[in-house]
């Protein structure tokens, strides 16, 4: 048998089988006397057992062990095996939540909902918010959601913080303060930190105990939610006056001990 009816015999080409040759894979067969190679029915065995391993996934480095180990190489075999499902299963997982986020994007497509990140109730209710706010408030609510909207995308906070967070908006005090929040740290834009240091603490202050009764010190982030890349806080919240308020607060929410006696809680 010469090399091509060998290939076509295991669904594959010569220069495959070459490759085999050259890692080892595929014993040389005897030559004849015009040089050509005569493969045996033996070949055609070993290798559609070397294309059946690679098809499951072995890497070809492995796929020798498989065939030919000892009884020395076995645990080898056993670990290739078992790292190759726990890869498998990993992207099965990552495939299953592509499959509902684009199954929840499709919805919304076809129900002329605007594509966010952002949980439909939470989306909603920023949008009821931005409709009924002024022109000055509506440009920071715009910019909130926006940073809301990479949370949701980077997964830095849980998606019970947006559901959290919804509940908290539509009770009207808890919403007052959310709007004076979002007025303050809009006012701060192009302050100095030194004249604005007693506005960025209590700004600070506030918005952590707004942020710890969201529970967001105390909840894991969504492991599943997509990298949105090495955005840092300056990438974020480029003012540094505002950005100052972003990192305190964050201090404070995960050392309470830490604030001022002027926390209202």
């Amino acid at each position: 048998m010469r090399i091509g009816s060998l290939a076509d015999a295991a669904g594959t080409t010569p220069r495959t089988v070459r490759h085999y040759h050259r890692l080892g894979l595929l014993g040389e067969p005897r030559r004849l006397a015009n040089g050509y190679r005569e493969y045996t029915i033996d070949d055609v065995v070993r290798l559609m057992r070397i294309r059946w391993l690679a098809d499951c996934g072995m890497p070809l480095g492995a796929v020798a062990a498989a065939l030919d180990g000892s009884a020395g190489d076995e645990s080898d075999v056993v670990a290739d095996l078992r790292a190759l499902l726990t890869g498998i299963e990993s992207e099965q997982k990552t495939l299953a939540h592509k499959h509902t986020r684009l199954s929840a994007l499709l919805d919304d497509a076809v129900a002329h909902r605007p594509l966010s990140a952002l949980p439909h109730d939470a989306a909603d209710t920023l949008a009821a918010l931005i409709d009924a706010a002024d022109e000055t408030e509506r440009e920071a609510l715009l910019r909130d959601r926006d940073l809301l909207e990479v949370m949701a995308i980077s997964g830095t906070v849980p998606a019970s913080f947006f559901e959290t967070m919804t509940a908290t908006l539509t009770d009207t005090d808890a919403r007052q303060k959310y709007l004076g929040l979002l007025r303050g740290f809009g006012a701060l834009e192009g302050r100095s930190l030194h004249d604005a240091e007693h506005d960025i603490d209590f700004l600070a202050t506030e918005l952590a105990s707004m942020l710890d009764a969201l529970s967001v010190a105390e909840t894991e982030a969504d492991s599943t939610a997509d990298a949105a890349g090495p955005l840092g806080i300056d990438d974020i919240v480029p003012d540094p006056a505002q950005r100052a308020v972003i990192i305190r607060a964050t201090a404070y929410l995960h050392s309470p001990h830490t604030r001022r006696s002027g926390d209202s809680r």
